[in-house]
């Protein structure tokens, strides 16, 4: 019979990655199990291929373990395929390398007490003593559990010319060289896909719509220092974007740019997330998510220059509006846009490709186990529908508004509560956290099954 692991957790993209890691780190004589049917650590964001899908966080922002800041540049510099930058310039480094760096350090740890599971986990049950999850045909027991799925791609909807997932081989496949595409959204994952198009030969136009017709702006070339914003306690939303612009005219003014202060902005978020209300945070999603996107995830500066150029030489025309039908056509598809400021566009296209990206997917609702922990009222979805519906420590809160014990959420599945909680330094120390509170509560090390 064997031990019943201290730690169960299920999804293998960064987060899980990053948990079992400090697990075995901070939890030596633990027994944790990480179940992932892929590779341990790209998950969706870092297991692209391509190498002009870069970072958009500098390389010495990316250490796995928040105690070794850093650890990924060191790593990244050792590599003869490693990006260079001029001294002072930070480097922003391919995704597939950094999901390399995933799965050479967990494969570096693996050992007996830690180990990979190569299967999804299909249903999650409570016991008496712990958990209970089924994998293909296997039953398994634990008596912690941390979910840390996420970053799912849209599922799939409409048929060609129609693509709802930009992730899917199929999506890029087979377009004319020369034919138009249609972006639906401007977001980092349809820069993915402009790079793709134009890395795999593809020379006609692309027209990107959005609500704002808005881009992603870039880092900066050099790294600048924060600049300190006061956002206090009980600062509502209008009062937070009136704080921060106030810091960004007085910024400009001692000639430092508006990415410094919202470095300084970072740092403050979740805890004025957690202090705003229900309607406060339903009118930050309506009036001001856009914008908060736009200037906080930025992409790196070479990708920047190259949206630039695009637009400049007519391969990239941004559209204000949405889409209002569309139709296939011999070419593809008719589509009718409405514009944001009145009238209409018609265009013909040979594809149409939507980037709402996984952070405005709901496919983790569906997915297993989730689907089934909601069905049975063991998990329950927030009311602003971003995630599960969890404590400040991520301890998960079933339907009647308990917390279940040893049951914790890290990442996206947290962006209820905490709000940003999609890049990697926030996810790493929610890790820490959560090692050190909801999951640590003792179980019986010497139970078997």
């Amino acid at each position: 019979m064997a031990p019943v692991p201290d730690l169960a957790i299920i999804g293998g993209g960064f987060a899980g990655t990053s948990l079992a890691l400090q697990a075995r780190l901070a939890r030596p004589d633990w027994r944790v199990l990480l179940f992932e049917p892929a590779e341990p650590g790209p998950g969706l964001a870092y297991s692209t291929l391509e190498p002009g899908h870069l970072l958009n966080v500098p390389a010495a922002g990316m250490s796995l373990f928040p105690d070794r800041p850093a650890h990924f540049a060191e790593w990244l510099a050792a590599r003869p395929d490693a990006p260079r930058a001029a001294p002072g310039e930070p480097v922003f480094a391919p995704r597939r390398l950094y999901g390399r760096y995933l799965s050479e350090q967990f494969r570096a740890a693996e050992g007996p007490m830690l180990r990979h599971v190569a299967l999804p986990v299909s249903r999650l049950e409570r016991t008496g003593g712990g958990f209970v999850l089924r994998a293909g045909e296997e039953t398994w027991r634990a008596g912690r559990v941390a979910l840390a799925v996420g970053g799912f791609a849209a599922p799939g909807g409409a048929p060609p010319p129609m693509f709802s997932n930009p992730w899917d081989p199929a999506a890029l496949r087979g377009i004319d060289p020369d034919a138009p595409v249609l972006l639906l959204g401007l977001g980092l994952t349809a820069v993915d896909m402009l790079v793709s198009l134009r890395e795999g030969g593809h020379r006609g136009p692309v027209l990107g719509l959005s609500r704002h017709g808005w881009l992603p702006l870039p880092h900066l070339p050099r790294a600048a220092p924060p600049v300190a914003v006061e956002l206090p306690q009980g600062c509502g939303p209008l009062e937070a974007l009136r704080r921060i612009r106030q810091a960004q005219r007085e910024a400009a003014g001692q000639g430092q740019p508006w990415q410094a202060v919202m470095d300084g902005v970072r740092p403050q978020v979740q805890r004025l997330w957690q202090d705003w209300d229900l309607a406060a945070r339903r009118r930050f999603l309506r009036h001001g998510r856009s914008a908060w996107n736009l200037h906080r995830h930025r992409v790196a500066p070479s990708i920047g220059a190259f949206l630039a150029k695009q637009r400049a030489t007519g391969g990239l025309e941004v559209v204000a509006g949405r889409l209002l039908s569309w139709r296939t056509a011999a070419s593809g598809a008719e589509v009718v846009i409405g514009r944001r400021g009145g009238g209409e566009l018609r265009r013909e296209v040979g594809r149409i490709i939507q980037c709402i990206g996984p952070d405005g997917a709901s496919a983790w609702r569906q997915g297993a186990p989730v689907a089934g922990l909601m069905e049975r009222g063991v998990v329950e979805v927030e009311p602003l529908g971003l995630g599960l519906r969890v404590a400040p420590s991520g301890q998960i809160a079933d339907a009647a508004g308990s917390v279940v014990p040893g049951l914790a959420a890290i990442g996206p599945l947290t962006r209820g509560m905490l709000w940003e909680i999609t890049a990697v330094p926030e996810i790493r120390a929610q890790a820490a956290a959560a090692l050190a509170g909801p999951l640590a509560e003792p179980i019986d090390p010497d139970e078997e099954w």
